[in-house]
């Protein structure tokens, strides 16, 4: 399976030029982001949560499968977020899991 990371990466330059323009957050705050991952067929959740470890995520499992991982202090900037982003997203795709989205936890 391919991926569509330019249009992935897109999608967060959106989302976050509206962050900045709400005027909520300052851009480079840093913040607390979520990144949520969905099972697809084939999906391993132990292999994929050790991976996400490995590279320094704080893990959870959900019981239908859902993988959320944290990355703390992340720049609210497209680099910040994007570079968490990308890699967990190859991560987890390569485990069987496609992204669902991010959040983060205000500051």
């Amino acid at each position: 399976m391919s991926w569509d990371f330019e249009h992935q990466k897109a999608e967060t330059a959106v989302t976050l030029k509206h962050i900045e323009e709400s005027g909520d957050l300052a851009a480079g705050t840093p913040v607390t982001l979520d990144l949520e991952f969905l099972p697809v067929e084939g999906a391993d959740s132990a292999a994929c949560a050790k991976a996400l470890r490995t590279f320094g995520y704080e893990v959870e499992v959900h019981e239908d499968g859902m993988i959320a991982a944290h990355a703390t202090n992340v720049p609210l900037t497209l680099d910040g977020v994007w570079t968490q982003e990308e890699r967990a997203t190859k991560i987890a795709l390569e485990r069987g899991y496609e992204p669902d989205g991010w959040g983060f936890w205000e500051p």
